[in-house]
């Protein structure tokens, strides 16, 4: 997405005269347009009260000659994936010269919007453009191999022409069998231990010898959006379907980026979340928000709160633990303590961390199980008490969980004084952002 995160950066800064042209329009105007046109962050023109160049001469600007031939430094602070994209255009349009590229640090970055989100703000702006792809043909061992690796969940499948054929997620290759259980799973159990890792690399070694490709396992009922929608637009048809990422096509099916729910709270999170003056139009789901005249940026968050059920103490048996997370919608486990105070949080990963070794593979066949929808029961002593081990929820949960108040106005696990009280995820928020 275009919008910056704290972080590693790259600096481009471009040196060029303030009479350069291309195309009969001023060279620095025809930068801008373009970097504008392609999702940069921001860019930012200064003209030089003095300085030279290549030719030697010295240049000064004088009052009244416009334009003149002083110095004019662009400068850009963007991804290095997105710049190194656009730099082989931006070194066609310079004929003379000089461009720098530097590595930065993103301390902070606010996406400045008055009333938050406006209504005609265009996919393109946000979406990501930098995407990996595959074709009908591609063998499924390369699919396996670029979802296990790449840092996004899903892979588009485009033809010769770079149309949209269809896409593969991580879920996709669980159906087909290929993957025995969610990805985030399959990288923990292959950097815990050897016997873990080797019971992984055994099924994923299986699969790779399937012979299949991208089109047997790709999904090709695929709901797409263009890139002049507007990302309310778009953040209403992920809340109807369910949808946590969309293909961003042309009008002829070109894939030009992917758009998720994490690039769209991102606007949220980097500016206001709503203007004062906005009327809300949507119902939420995650509560009954009853005083509709309220701005959602100024209710509280026990308004779409969900009630959250799958809760343990620190002292529940690891056996009965994994039974709430099976059933939990938010493959999460809450501890809290006897007055429902909020403790810690509990993941499949965590479980799997922190049995012993020896309990790993039976554990890693029993999510397998869960993964594939013929769930079994857990095998008789697979979690039998060891001195030193894991044997409780305390033993497992992870501490550093973020809580609110109900009165808060922004999103996290929703607690009056600590005690548990509901949960606000993704789709809630994006409700939120829907109802301005």
């Amino acid at each position: 997405m275009s919008l910056l995160r704290q972080g590693k950066a790259q600096a481009l800064t471009i040196y060029i005269g303030e009479s350069d042209q291309w195309h009969g329009t001023s060279l620095y105007v025809a930068i801008i347009q373009y970097l504008r046109e392609h999702g940069c962050a921001g860019a930012t023109v200064t003209r030089a009260i003095a300085g030279y160049g290549a030719g030697v001469k010295l240049q000064q600007g004088q009052k009244w000659l416009w334009p003149s031939k002083v110095p004019v430094v662009i400068q850009v602070i963007d991804r290095p994936d997105r710049l190194s994209h656009l730099l082989p255009h931006l070194q066609e349009m310079i004929s003379g010269g000089l461009m720098t590229l530097h590595e930065v640090e993103v301390l902070k970055y606010t996406h400045e919007r008055a009333h938050g989100i406006p209504t005609h703000l265009p996919v393109r702006t946000i979406m990501e453009s930098s995407i990996v792809t595959v074709q009908p043909i591609t063998p499924v061992d390369a699919v396996i191999n670029f979802l296990l690796d790449a840092p996004f969940r899903a892979l588009p499948v485009v033809d010769s022409q770079k149309r949209l054929q269809g896409i593969i997620s991580s879920g996709d290759l669980i159906k087909a069998g290929l993957f025995p259980m969610r990805r985030g799973l399959l990288h923990k159990a292959l950097t815990l231990d050897e016997q873990s890792a080797e019971t992984i690399e055994r099924h994923l070694a299986q699969a790779r010898r399937q012979e299949m490709t991208a089109q047997d396992v790709m999904n090709p009922q695929v709901r797409t959006v263009g890139p002049d929608n507007s990302v309310r637009e778009v953040a209403q048809t992920m809340i109807e379907t369910g949808l946590r990422r969309l293909p961003v096509v042309s009008a002829d099916g070109i894939l030009l980026g992917m758009i998720t729910r994490a690039d769209m709270l991102q606007v949220i999170v980097t500016s206001p979340l709503m203007g004062p003056e906005s009327s809300p139009k949507h119902q939420p789901s995650g509560g009954s928000a009853a005083n509709r005249k309220t701005p959602p940026q100024q209710r509280a968050i026990g308004e779409y709160a969900l009630p959250y059920a799958a809760t343990v103490n620190e002292q529940t048996p690891l056996d009965k633990v994994i039974e709430a997370l099976a059933i939990s919608p938010f493959k999460r486990v809450v501890v809290v303590d006897e007055k429902q105070r909020v403790v810690g949080i509990i993941s499949d990963v965590d479980i799997l961390a922190h049995v012993q070794a020896e309990s790993r593979s039976s554990f890693l066949t029993w999510l397998t199980s869960w993964a594939t929808g013929t769930p079994e029961r857990i095998p008789t002593g697979i979690l039998r008490p060891l001195t030193g081990k894991a044997n409780s929820a305390a033993d497992v949960m992870n501490r550093a969980v973020t809580t609110v108040t109900l009165s808060n106005t922004r999103f996290a696990v929703a607690a009056s004084e600590h005690r548990l009280t509901g949960v606000v995820g993704r789709s809630d928020v994006l409700r939120i952002l829907l109802e301005s």
